[in-house]
């Protein structure tokens, strides 16, 4: 027994140690170490693992329960990037918030589902537009957008009101593809970051005959881990603890992209979210996870709808392990959070975030 006991003691530390190391995600830009950012996808099995080493303790009656509980206890602050309770998806009353806009963005993965088949493009984007009539946001960001077969998609937002947009320049098989946004409201001034962000300035009217509010949207759509099937298989053999020498070549793409995403944020959207001088949303798909490095800083600049106003567990990715939310809405202290929405649809390999605010005035 004493053996065993010994046994589980270490196991114990390791999975203690393992999730204290996850607060280095945050701190530890990834061009100095790339260790803390890829641990930030072990938060949460770390977290469910000391839970379990407590429960084993309790049950042999031992006090060695404390080293779990002492380590959760002081990381408890990060689960509130993946659990949120109090939150509320209820549609403000625009009587009582005049100045209320709703935003949604969504990683439409060219209509072609979560398991990429070109041809239910048109159907997909059938549903696509039947999700837009019953949700009817003032503002629509997309990524990856690529209009379907046959279907006359942008005709179609713009018979339903949506008569202002501007994105989707990036040639693919001669076709447009990329970030776009359409919008309800007038767009009175935009800028290409590049060919997977842009930024655009809009005005709100106020229900109650106010005065017009400007804002501003980033959209974007940071870099892709690009994993093919081979890369998810080999994920879910280190999931079971099986590393082999092909998982160097996917551990190579979680290197590659999160370096790319330290410079996307420093080089190209820090500069936009932080020196607007009106209200500021950022919208569009992260390709990373709450509690890392990126999302840390963005929270520095900027808060996250989800905090706000979600509720419960909240996943965006629908295109299988691991499944994390990493389409996300940011606004800055020029607006207040509403209300939150995960919506699920299986158009994609993504699902869309509605998210209401408004103008703190």
């Amino acid at each position: 027994m004493k053996v065993i006991r010994a046994i589980l003691f270490v196991i114990n530390v390791l999975l203690a140690f393992g999730l204290l190391l996850t607060t280095l995600a945050g701190t530890v830009a990834p061009s100095r170490a790339i260790l803390p950012s890829v641990l930030a996808y072990g938060y949460l099995p770390l977290l469910a693992a000391n839970v379990v080493m407590i429960l084993l303790w309790l049950l042999l009656r031992r006090w060695t329960w404390l080293l779990s509980a002492a380590v959760i206890a002081l990381r408890w602050g990060t689960l509130g990037f993946f659990f949120q309770v109090g939150g509320t998806t209820k549609v403000p009353d625009a009587s009582e918030h005049p100045y209320a806009v709703s935003l949604m963005t969504y990683n439409v993965h060219q209509f072609q589902g979560p398991d990429n088949r070109p041809e239910q493009s048109d159907s997909n984007a059938s549903i696509f537009l039947s999700l837009v009539r019953r949700h009817q946001p003032d503002v629509l960001c997309m990524q990856e957008y690529a209009a379907p077969k046959r279907l006359a998609l942008t005709d179609s937002l713009v018979l339903l009101g949506y008569n202002h947009y501007y994105g989707a320049h990036t040639a693919r098989n001669g076709t447009p593809y990329g970030t776009v946004v359409f919008s309800r409201l007038p767009i009175t001034y935009v800028t290409r970051i590049d060919s997977e962000k842009l930024l655009v300035e809009l005005l709100k009217e106020s229900s109650s005959g106010g005065p017009a509010q400007r804002f501003r949207v980033c959209c974007i759509h940071m870099d892709s881990y690009r994993f093919n099937d081979a890369d998810r298989e080999e994920i879910e053999r280190m999931r079971r603890g099986e590393v082999q020498e092909s998982s160097r070549r996917t551990l190579g793409k979680v290197k590659e992209t999160i370096l790319c995403h330290e410079n996307e944020w420093t080089q190209r959207i820090k500069p936009v979210v932080t020196d607007s001088s009106v209200p500021m949303v950022l919208a569009g798909d992260l390709n990373d996870i709450p509690g890392s490095w990126l999302y840390r800083q963005i929270g520095k600049e900027l808060r996250d709808t989800f905090r706000d106003k979600g509720f419960g567990y909240s996943h965006t990715y629908n295109g299988g392990f691991p499944q994390f939310r990493i389409d996300m809405l940011f606004h800055n202290e020029g607006l207040d959070c509403l209300s939150y929405r995960r919506i699920k649809s299986d158009m994609s390999d993504h699902y869309p975030v509605l998210t209401y605010l408004e103008f703190a005035i």
